[in-house]
């Protein structure tokens, strides 16, 4: 990878780091409510993900080297494997939200939805849920989605189109 790209990719880990941030404070004060753990993968699921996403994991991967090919699940996401997540670490920015209550913009940008996981929020009613205890989805997808699009443009020898993503399965192939 040339040195713009991997600045990018450097650029999406201090954001990869920012969603934790936000997460982390989010869980402290769902602390009551949330169930998840070890073992909990109700969530996990085969997915597509931005090239800057895919490459970050990628390379992170690679470089650890630990990757057992004959456990990749392509039922489900590749690298959940018996329930558990084996690039925890480095998993892409939808699954550090997972659990947390979810507020994103509609398709027409008036109103806001809210979703959240019927396990961890088993008794609350909407009511209970503010801006200020959701994870804000969009507001990171779009700093997301800003940083493909330069990483897609700083590649050498590879080319993507400005909405195209890469199915989490194809892991395989590229390990």
């Amino acid at each position: 990878m040339n040195e713009s790209a991997q600045k990018i990719i450097n650029k999406y880990l201090m954001l990869r780091e920012e969603v934790d941030t936000a997460c982390i404070s989010l869980h402290k004060v769902h602390s009551n409510y949330t169930c998840c753990k070890q073992g909990c993968d109700e969530c996990c699921m085969n997915f597509r993900l931005l090239p800057i996403e895919f490459y970050s994991i990628l390379f992170s991967v690679k470089e650890e080297k630990n990757m057992n090919l004959n456990d990749i699940n392509s039922e489900s996401c590749p690298f959940m494997i018996k329930h558990f997540c084996s690039i925890y670490q480095h998993r892409p920015i939808i699954c550090r939200s997972h659990g947390l209550p979810i507020l994103d913009m509609d398709q027409e940008g008036d109103n806001w939805e809210l979703s959240y996981c019927p396990l961890n929020f088993k008794e609350n009613d909407d009511e209970y849920f503010t801006h200020s205890n959701c994870y804000h989805q969009d507001l990171f997808n779009s700093k997301l989605y800003m940083l493909n699009l330069e990483f897609i443009k700083a590649l050498d020898g590879i080319e993507y189109e400005r909405d195209e993503m890469i199915e989490i399965k194809k892991f395989k192939e590229f390990l």
